[in-house]
């Protein structure tokens, strides 16, 4: 690659993971982020825990769907 004399390259760095201290139960009303920004109401029906990953089982309100969601994906 080449830079202008003024152009500095920064190579990216991933930022570094946040621990998500929500916690979640059966039932929950949550706000779930499906695919690319489609934001749908949804209810938790299982909380799944695998070491230290949680996955959400969630019906979504108003339509014939069961979805299995990683924790990142909930909205509110």
């Amino acid at each position: 690659m080449q830079f202008a004399s003024w152009q500095a390259y920064i190579p990216r760095v991933p930022a570094p993971k946040k621990p998500d201290d929500r916690q979640f139960k059966v039932g929950d009303k949550v706000r779930v982020n499906l695919h690319h920004g489609k934001i749908e109401d949804a209810v938790v029906r299982a909380v799944i825990r695998d070491e230290d990953l949680v996955k959400l089982q969630v019906d979504v309100v108003g339509l014939d769907l069961t979805a299995l969601i990683d924790t990142r994906q909930v909205v509110e």
